[in-house]
């Protein structure tokens, strides 16, 4: 089961001290307990050097980064969890900039660190595609606390190419054919690319359908919120071998990640292709 938890609020944050950066941990501790791992799984070699996840993310807090949620996948002591972090430096009115944290003590992941973007309307989180930023570190180097501390030095500069990037995105309106493959993008990464065509086209009426006043725009960073929302969510019913089935919620870790990344990056390819990508 994966579970996203809100911390805290504006005002709590600004009113802890580093040391208790997570004020309901034990509560954190229940619903992700890989994020308060104090040894790696059994299975890994010597050359596993343990980093516990916790001490990364409150030394993140110490350069000003605050948690805004968690998500881990099922209640295993080693496994994957990720973490958006935010910086009050770059709240915005409409969207603001994350850097997100993946990480797990049992071999299933490196540590990495993503750049994410909120659309308020909707606390709709993108992660974008590693080809704009992504940084993937190897539990073995007894420096890895120091290289991800010296990478938050430089990570403005990041924020601002995604800023630029999302920027373009809202400027780019994309027409029917390009909204179906940003759809479709989601449709094979989510259920896989064997399902039929008639199960492709209702999708993606579903994933294209809008929830709210304020995502019905045509636009590429609109449209991209609206599908990833979606097929995240799950809740919508389609046919499926002659029989009503019910979409579920994503409940992985690793499929979100892989969701989000295929969306970015077929946004991406729509961009480059216009010659207003970059």
């Amino acid at each position: 089961m994966t579970t996203q938890l809100s911390l805290f609020s504006k005002d709590e944050v600004h009113s802890m001290q580093t040391a208790s950066v997570f004020k309901d941990a034990d509560e954190m501790y229940r619903r992700a307990p890989s994020l308060f791992a104090t040894t790696a799984h059994p299975k890994m070699s010597d050359r596993y050097s343990f980093t516990n996840t916790y001490d990364i993310l409150l030394h993140m807090h110490n350069k000003g980064f605050r948690v805004t949620s968690v998500q881990s996948t099922g209640k295993g002591r080693f496994g994957k969890v990720l973490v958006r972090m935010r910086h009050p430096a770059y709240d915005r009115r409409d969207d603001v900039p994350e850097i997100v944290v993946l990480d797990s003590h049992d071999g299933t992941s490196r540590l990495k660190m993503f750049l994410g973007i909120v659309r308020l309307i909707c606390m709709n989180g993108c992660i974008a595609g590693e080809a704009l930023y992504s940084r993937a570190y190897k539990h073995v180097a007894p420096d890895l606390m120091q290289q991800i501390m010296l990478e938050l030095e430089d990570v403005q500069q990041h924020i601002q190419k995604l800023d630029q990037r999302v920027s373009r995105m809202k400027q780019y309106i994309t027409n029917i054919g390009e909204r179906m493959l940003l759809a479709d993008a989601a449709i094979y990464s989510r259920f896989g690319d064997d399902r039929s065509a008639s199960y492709v086209a209702a999708m993606r009426g579903k994933l294209l359908a809008t929830r709210r006043v304020d995502d019905e725009a045509d636009d590429m960073y609109t449209v991209m919120n609206v599908i990833q929302e979606n097929v995240l969510r799950g809740g919508m019913h389609v046919v499926s071998n002659n029989s009503v089935r019910r979409v579920n919620s994503i409940s992985a870790v690793g499929k979100t990640l892989t969701i989000n990344q295929a969306l970015w990056q077929t946004a991406e390819q729509v961009l480059a292709g216009s010659g207003k990508g970059y």
